[in-house]
């Protein structure tokens, strides 16, 4: 079994200021639902939190909350738009 950190570098990660910008809350909401446990997060050295793309999605569902923008659409959906 691999650790979940070991994992971690080899997905992509979410800043804070995005996701606030996507749910249309502040930074200060989404760094509580982190420590309230129910956004999953790492914690960078620098202080700094990073949502992987995944855990931001069950988030999502989970929770039913709309998102504004296009944070999570996939590189390939955005290549063929003109």
């Amino acid at each position: 079994m691999v650790a979940r950190s070991a994992v971690w570098h080899m997905k992509k990660r979410i800043k804070v200021k995005d996701i606030a910008d996507s749910c249309m809350v502040s930074k200060i909401t989404v760094r509580r639902w982190i420590r309230n446990g129910k956004l999953s997060a790492i914690r960078l050295p620098s202080g700094h939190y990073r949502v992987n793309v995944a855990d931001f999605r069950e988030f999502l569902e989970r929770w039913n909350i709309p998102v504004n923008g296009t944070l999570l659409e996939s590189k390939s959906k955005k290549k063929g738009e003109q």
